[in-house]
């Protein structure tokens, strides 16, 4: 996707500069260092929010402020998952504990329908604890022109990884599934 984005930038370049005359490289140089520095500062964006809220769930389960938890979750999740209180608990007294060293695999969608936009993002936290490796999923909405009963978490997984694959019965949950808090115990 890069390589194609920096052709398309060298084409209109040449095409430019074939018709306009020549084109300071130097100007060309700045404006590819821009653009990465822009896309840079929106991953370190969506990084730091993955992480404030993979630090905010682990500290109120560690807490065992169910409240806080469910008041993460936009109105619609709270109104659409079933038994969320006990889902909650069973997430608290069964989270298999946290260190520091963990790594974040941060993704997010954004879409737009007939110029309303969508934006969520979808943050993996990989830790081990006891030998064993695990893997939490949050999927949380921060924008919505749609449906702004959404905003906020829209599910949180978390599942037991076998030599860094996931097992043969666990399945994703995905943005086009309703929300849940999905633990260990569930399969396709």
């Amino acid at each position: 996707m890069k390589l194609k984005k920096i052709a398309t930038i060298c084409m209109i370049v040449l095409i430019i500069s074939t018709f306009y005359g020549c084109i300071d490289i130097k100007d060309i140089k700045d404006e590819f260092s821009n653009f990465k520095k822009s896309i840079e500062e929106h991953k370190n964006a969506e990084y730091r929010s993955a992480q404030t809220e993979a630090e905010f769930l682990v500290d109120a389960i560690e807490r065992k402020d169910s409240q806080a938890i469910k008041a993460k979750f936009s109105t619609y999740a709270q109104s659409n998952i079933n038994n969320l209180d006990a889902k909650i608990d069973r997430l608290i007294e069964e989270f298999p504990g946290w260190n520091d060293n963990y790594e974040v695999t941060d993704t997010s969608e954004r879409w737009s329908n007939h110029g309303k936009i969508t934006y969520m993002l979808t943050p993996s936290f990989d830790f081990d604890v006891d030998g064993k490796t695990y893997r939490m999923r949050i999927i949380y909405y921060t924008e919505s022109d749609e449906d702004e009963s959404k905003l906020g978490y829209y599910s949180i997984q978390i599942y037991e990884r076998f030599n860094y694959e996931y097992s043969s019965d666990v399945y994703m949950h995905g943005v086009d599934d309703e929300p849940d808090i999905l633990l260990w115990d569930y399969t396709k």
